[in-house]
């Protein structure tokens, strides 16, 4: 019986699968009908979408090949900002080593006025004593300037060698009070101060760099840096010195300020005296006639005695004369000499007839031989091209006498011969070997009194006694020490040698230009820049 409900309305006809009760045969083929004539939005999806799509599963590649692609671009950027940094670094680091040890940097200046002598180094090593060197300009001043920077760079490379070695650097103008210190030493700005506690010693523009005329007309600057630093801390670290006094009352025909400038580089102090007064000062070892016009007196000759006998003195000393052919005759003087066994024949010059044992162009400018028994310095086994232009010759007159030895120390060759200014002497020369020094010992107490005669005094020259070229300067500087009592092996023997400065060019073979240019800069350099760039490049390519 069909009821209806309460508003009506006729229910929907519950249908058996509603129902869940069984379904007929025809039911369910009816109902299979329905859905393939109106399929549901859950059939038409599964049949649109096939379940095992293979592009479906391979879109999520693509985003990690670019995170792949911007991972090595971070990597790479960062390999670049840290090889830049490391660049900057190893400058910096690299500055601050060359600044710390100046050995470091190379020098390639033309005569190597950048690097340190053998000498030099061996003084800066020997140094026990605190020793300061005080450049007298600011730092920044002084390494920029064309001749001064080389005194710094010197300074640095000794202070380097030896940490009892201070640089320093002071401005005069900033600083009126400290040259007040030092009134009688004329410090200027671009002086060089050396001190330690024993005593000081102020370089000045001239004993550091020397200017000379060519005939041209044209200025070079030579350096005397090297062995004025060098001198200068060897005698301000000296216990003692020994005092060279140069006599200045007979008219010395010669100056030897060059000869005094090399002595006081080599520790010893030097002043001037006059013979003629009778007073030799107590301390002094040295005494030297630099070629005297006028002849000693009885008075002066006996104070001469008195010098070289005194047992009181307590050191070695010598008296050091030097002779010209030209000189006029001075018998008291010769007279004295010929008691030492010392004859020097003036108005007679010793010729070199030999072309290859004399300087080009003058047969008077002689090549001489040094004495064999007499060891002036044991580290020196022979000195090079010593040279005595316008000798006088030097008779010995004996071996022995009365205590007093003979001894030559440097003679011509055998082809040499006497000129006397005739024509005989020259027509009929004399051929031989003669003695152009010569020095005669006598032992007083414990010590040693010697007599030096020189008969070249131009042996002593500038153009001579400076220039590496000679062996003038290490035999000068030997003989002084060795009639003083100061041995070589003792303390370093220094030449007052010196350097052209501001050369345009280095000192580099052809050999390593074209290594540094061809090879580094032009092949090697570039080279490692492109396969540098290839391998980068073929990286990139390959994400």
């Amino acid at each position: 019986m069909d009821h209806e409900n309460k508003n009506g309305v006729q229910p929907e006809e519950e249908t058996p699968a509603a129902t869940g009760g069984p379904v007929t045969e025809n039911e369910a083929a009816d109902s299979a009908q329905e859905q393939q004539e109106n399929p549901t939005e859950e059939t038409a999806a599964e049949e649109q979408v096939p379940p095992a799509e293979p592009a479906i599963e391979e879109k999520p590649k693509k985003p990690k090949k670019d995170s792949r692609r911007g991972k090595f671009r971070g990597i790479s950027f960062a390999f670049t900002a840290g090889l830049i940094a490391l660049i900057v670094l190893l400058n910096v680091v690299v500055s601050i080593l060359g600044d710390r040890y100046p050995s470091m940097n190379l020098d390639l200046t033309t005569g190597r006025v950048n690097t340190l002598s053998e000498s030099a180094a061996q003084v800066a090593d020997n140094v026990q004593t605190p020793t300061t060197i005080t450049i007298m300009a600011g730092e920044d001043v002084a390494r920029s300037d064309t001749n001064y920077q080389q005194v710094s760079i010197l300074a640095d490379k000794m202070a380097e060698r030896n940490s009892n070695i201070t640089v320093a650097y002071l401005e005069l103008d900033k600083n009126p009070a400290f040259a007040a210190q030092y009134q009688d030493e004329n410090i200027t700005t671009g002086s060089v101060l050396v001190e330690t506690e024993k005593r000081h010693r102020v370089l000045n523009y001239g004993d550091l760099f020397s200017t000379q005329y060519s005939m041209d007309g044209s200025m070079a600057t030579y350096s005397k840096v090297d062995n004025a630093l060098a001198s200068a801390v060897s005698s301000v670290n000296a216990d003692t010195l020994p005092l060279a006094v140069f006599d200045s009352s007979h008219s010395e025909a010669v100056d030897l300020s060059v000869y005094r400038t090399l002595l006081e580089g080599n520790n010893f102090e030097t002043q001037d005296f006059q013979l003629l007064t009778g007073e030799i000062p107590e301390n002094a070892q040295l005494l030297v006639l630099g070629t005297p016009t006028t002849d000693c007196t009885p008075d002066e000759i006996e104070t001469l005695e008195s010098f070289l006998n005194d047992e009181n003195r307590g050191s070695d000393r010598a008296l050091l004369v030097t002779f010209h052919p030209n000189q006029a005759a001075l018998p008291n003087l010769t007279a004295f000499l010929k008691e030492w066994g010392l004859d020097v024949q003036q108005a007679t010059e010793v010729v070199e007839s030999d072309a290859n044992r004399y300087i080009p162009a003058d047969p008077g400018n002689i090549l001489v031989n040094i004495g064999s028994d007499v060891t002036l310095n044991s580290n020196t086994q022979n000195y090079n091209l010593v040279v005595m232009p316008q000798s006088s010759p030097i008779h010995l007159l004996f071996d022995e006498r009365n205590g007093i030895t003979t001894h030559s120390l440097a003679a011509s060759n055998s082809t040499s011969y006497l000129f006397d200014g005739t024509q005989e002497s020259f027509d009929n020369p004399q051929m031989g070997s003669y003695n152009v020094a010569a020095m005669a010992q006598k032992q007083v107490g414990q010590n040693t009194a010697n007599v030096v005669a020189v008969g070249s005094t131009f042996m002593f020259d500038d153009g001579i006694l400076n220039v590496n070229t000679y062996g003038n300067g290490s035999f000068v500087t030997d003989l002084s020490r060795y009639v003083t009592g100061v041995t070589g092996s003792e303390t370093v023997s220094m030449e007052n040698a010196q350097v052209r400065t501001a050369e345009l060019d280095i000192s580099m073979s052809l050999f390593n230009v074209t290594l540094l240019g061809l090879g580094v800069f032009t092949i090697l350099l570039p080279l490692c820049v492109a396969v540098i760039g290839l391998v980068i490049y073929i990286r990139r390519r390959r994400l």
